[in-house]
């Protein structure tokens, strides 16, 4: 059994480059492009030698979603997880609908789970019509899952997300092997610390490099609190996502966190 996660996108909400900004990440992303990222979404993959069951999850669907599901072999969908109602997250949710639509169209009964917490599907299902249509565009909240989601146990647990209110992080826990990992794209301040010890992996969102301003009014930690936050949870591995202009991945990361790229592929626990 193996699992992969693909990162689609990795930067915050503005994307990078900002097309205002003349900063000097923004203009060596349109150059050279090691610092362009979309919003973020990602993907995770699963394949099991034993039974041939392969099954593709995605978490979020940013507004890039089209471009970055066409860069992949394998399309298809078989559900999705959003973490939050913010436009960077779901504004590609028409893309997923009209591309289970149209299979629906072609095969008959296919259907596109979207789960995630209640709170988050009532703004869902006032921001998007479509989601109503059950026939095209079914879902179930994230508490009802009965059935592992790729090959794991998923739980949304709720965190800060400072002047922003608050958001999903989705953890997973293998059938198999008991490994955990997380995904926290949006967050900042969390107090709760013991549901996210010792992870094997942690997909953190760290907005700028180092902000000086307090976390009061902010919405993402900066690199250098994300990686504090890893210590401190004594995370095996961090990887970090949701990455502003702030943050040049020219430059070396703190010694004990990485930075995603668009198109980066890991193995996952």
């Amino acid at each position: 059994m193996s699992a992969q996660l693909h990162f689609l996108g990795t930067s915050d909400a503005k994307g990078v480059p900002r097309w205002w900004c003349t900063c000097s990440v923004c203009n060596e992303a349109r150059t050279t492009g090691r610092n362009c990222r979309r919003r973020a979404s990602a993907l995770i993959s699963y394949n099991n030698d034993i039974t041939k069951q392969s099954e593709q999850v995605l978490i979020d669907a940013s507004p890039e979603i089209r471009e970055q599901l066409s860069t992949l072999t394998n399309k298809h969908i078989d559900s999705v997880l959003i973490s939050h109602p913010h436009n960077d997250h779901i504004s590609g949710l028409a893309d997923i609908a009209m591309w289970s639509h149209y299979l629906n169209e072609q095969q008959g009964n296919f259907v596109c789970p979207l789960y995630s917490p209640r709170d988050v599907i009532q703004v869902l299902e006032t921001r998007f019509g479509f989601l109503k249509d059950k026939a095209n565009f079914p879902f179930i909240h994230i508490e009802s899952l009965n059935e592992p989601l790729a090959g794991y146990e998923v739980q949304a647990i709720e965190v800060p997300h400072g002047a922003n209110g608050s958001s999903y992080a989705f953890l997973f826990t293998s059938v198999s092997t008991k490994k955990r990992w997380a995904y926290m794209s949006d967050c900042i301040d969390l107090t709760d610390l013991e549901p996210w010890y010792k992870l094997d992996l942690l997909i953190l969102g760290a907005s700028f490099y180092k902000e000086n301003q307090p976390l009061e009014g902010r919405s993402v930690y900066d690199v250098l609190e994300a990686t504090a936050l890893s210590q401190q949870l004594r995370a095996k591995r961090t990887i970090l996502t949701h990455m502003g202009h702030g943050v040049d991945r020219r430059k070396k990361a703190p010694a004990s966190v990485s930075y995603a790229y668009d198109g980066l592929v890991i193995d996952l626990p």
